[in-house]
């Protein structure tokens, strides 16, 4: 499923809110460690420079490079690399810091997603049964910077407990929190996905499926804003000739097929950039955004021959036919003049017998030559 912007931003808000977490992280453990544990403070630089890293993976956010999965891959290595370095100078057995991984993986599944989350799991699994299998070889000392209350290097018996039930914790807790956020996820998305249906349906006239009178009448009020700003604008106003015959001799039921087949006549006749909509009862209007007189004719009169085609399928001696009416927005028009002249011009397209176009003419420079 492909991200929208909005996810997209979303994202990113909460790399910078998490990647905040990490400063904080850092700039406590930089002030508090050599406190609480005064043989620490030998390391404090090496807090300095994981604090600085975290500071220009925030930096680097900010100005709009998240970098992917490859930066937050990047940045929980060095949590893990950093957070094993203090498990392992304070007792990697003993040391209740061994909560901080479970909060740097789940921290990284809810911001980036379960596969980084559960790579990083893995990783600091791996890390920490190898700082336990140095220390129990005596490779490097165990909890040197620990109090002396802490104890010694454990028995080997403890030590493989320690890591087993750290290492079997640490993925399933990854990978129970990984599938439960995907599964959120992916609700809220196919939530979000309805809202936008629902949204859609709102706009839409429920027989013809072409839009609705409120939505052509907002979509007309931001055509008319960019007329102010030069652009041209045509309104057609449809008017069906000899429908309430239908309705009268065959029911309304044929009324409904005709009304369909003439919206769909009316979609598959316009451009991507027109705007077709039931107006009410048997009057559709067509809004033309950017478009010049003598294109506005054209799709005009494209309108007229599709409404008479469709009419002559249903009764090819007296067919449903079009009165169209077509006008030119001028920069001081509003909405509903607009709607009024082009509904004038369809009623003299009527009087004159129907089945044609009756324009008005160019409004002004907007409708000057393209």
């Amino acid at each position: 499923m492909s991200e929208g912007p909005s996810s997209a931003r979303e994202r990113d808000r909460m790399q910078l809110v998490a990647g905040w977490s990490r400063v904080a992280l850092g700039l406590a453990v930089l002030v508090l460690m050599p406190i609480a544990y005064p043989r620490f403070a030998a390391h404090r630089w090496l807090l300095a420079l994981y604090l600085g890293a975290a500071l220009v993976g925030q930096l680097m956010i900010w100005r709009g490079w998240t970098g992917g999965q490859l930066r937050s891959y990047l940045g929980g290595v060095l949590d893990v690399a950093a957070i094993t370095f203090l498990v392992h100078r304070l007792g990697s057995v003993s040391t209740m810091l061994l909560s901080i991984y479970f909060f740097v993986v789940i921290v990284n599944i809810l911001v980036v997603g379960r596969k980084v989350g559960v790579g990083l799991a893995v990783l600091a699994a791996l890390a920490y049964g190898g700082t336990v299998l140095a220390e129990l070889l005596e490779l490097v000392p165990y909890g040197a910077d620990a109090p002396a209350w802490s104890g010694g290097t454990p028995p080997l018996i403890d030590a493989l407990v320690s890591v087993t039930l750290f290492s079997i914790l640490l993925v399933a807790s990854a990978l129970i929190v990984g599938v439960l956020v995907t599964r959120t996820r992916r609700r809220e998305e196919e939530l979000r996905a309805l809202n936008r249906k629902l949204e859609e349906l709102s706009l839409r006239d429920p027989l013809t499926q072409l839009y609705n009178r409120r939505h052509l009448m907002a979509r007309l009020e931001e055509e008319l804003a960019r007329v102010r700003r030069g652009s041209p604008l045509a309104v057609l106003m449809v008017d069906l000739d000899r429908f309430k015959r239908v309705n009268d001799q065959h029911g309304h039921h044929r009324g409904d097929e005709v009304l369909t087949a003439i919206a769909e006549a009316l979609g598959g006749h316009t451009r991507e950039v027109d705007v077709p909509g039931r107006y009410g009862g048997d009057e559709f209007v067509i809004l033309l955004p950017d478009t010049r007189a003598e294109e506005a004719r054209r799709v005009a009169e494209r309108v007229v021959a599709a409404v008479r085609a469709v009419g002559e399928r249903y009764d090819e001696a007296l067919p449903v036919t079009a009165s169209v009416g077509l006008s030119f927005a001028r920069e001081d028009d509003l909405a509903r003049p607009l709607i009024q002249r082009a509904d004038a011009l369809a009623y003299r397209a009527k009087e004159a017998g129907g089945d044609r176009l009756v324009g008005e003419p160019p409004a002004g420079p907007v409708d000057g030559p393209a």
